[in-house]
């Protein structure tokens, strides 16, 4: 019951329920939110199997978003499991639909159906387009090769083509998709507003607290740009290296 309470209907999503309603199409709508909510589940299940504390899940038409609790510097592999549990979930789905279509629970039409829109929705979810599972993957995988905000630098990057990418196919295919377009634009937009504030709070998290680094790496020059997650650094400086929350202080002195 607690997390059905945390489950917020966008707006957009009541419409598209009332619409789908009067032109006869409510029990495909039904049939796609529960596959979204199931989706979700997924990642509401990871999240707590992590040890992070679930927000809120947003739900909208053709998907939702899940927000949760986490440090930014939080474990790599945790954050790659929580980004596919549901696709993950969606996995299962297709074996669910077989079994309640085999004893009859579904029909032909209804199975098939809700197999083309859990396909649909799985392999949309792993675009790596802002802010769908397969660009939070994506990012993930980054910050395991490259320094944080170099990895920030790429994740965006590859988002921003995938999203042109999606668009021109949404053209060329005539899936007339624009809402899902202007979702994704939107929350790029915001992706962008927040990036300094989002490499603030990873400094200051490297600064206020300890985290259990996986390698540790000596760099000739000062520089905050190299720091990786799970990785401690000690910085060259007047003949001796320094630990990075020396680092950390006299930045954070210099912006106060």
């Amino acid at each position: 019951m607690r997390i059905i309470r945390r489950c917020h209907l966008d707006f957009s999503t009541l419409l598209f329920f009332l619409l789908s309603f009067c032109c006869g199409y409510f029990k495909q709508t039904l049939f796609v939110f529960l596959i979204v909510l199931w989706h979700e589940m997924g990642h509401v299940l990871a999240i707590y199997l992590s040890g992070y504390r679930f927000l809120k899940i947003e739900l909208y038409p053709f998907g939702g978003i899940t927000k949760v609790e986490k440090p930014i510097n939080s474990s790599i592999n945790k954050e790659i499991l929580i980004s596919l549990a549901g696709v993950f979930s969606q996995i299962l789905l297709y074996g669910i639909f077989y079994l309640t279509f085999q004893i009859g629970t579904l029909s032909f039409s209804s199975y098939q159906f809700l197999i083309k829109s859990n396909t649909m929705i799985l392999f949309f979810n792993l675009l790596p387009i802002v802010p769908l599972d397969g660009s939070i993957a994506i990012h993930s995988l980054l910050e395991k090769v490259f320094p944080f905000e170099k990895a920030f630098f790429w994740y965006e990057v590859i988002s921003l083509l995938s999203f042109f990418l999606f668009c021109i196919g949404n053209y060329y295919y005539h899936f007339d998709n624009y809402f899902m377009c202007g979702v994704l634009c939107t929350q790029f937009i915001l992706l962008k507003k927040e990036e300094k504030y989002y490499f603030k709070r990873f400094y200051l998290e490297r600064y206020l607290k300890e985290y259990p680094y996986k390698k540790i790496e000596n760099e000739s020059v000062i520089d905050l740009k190299k720091l990786k997650k799970e990785t401690l650094h000690f910085f060259w400086d007047k003949n001796k290296y320094v630990h990075e929350k020396e680092i950390l202080k006299e930045y954070f002195g210099q912006i106060s």
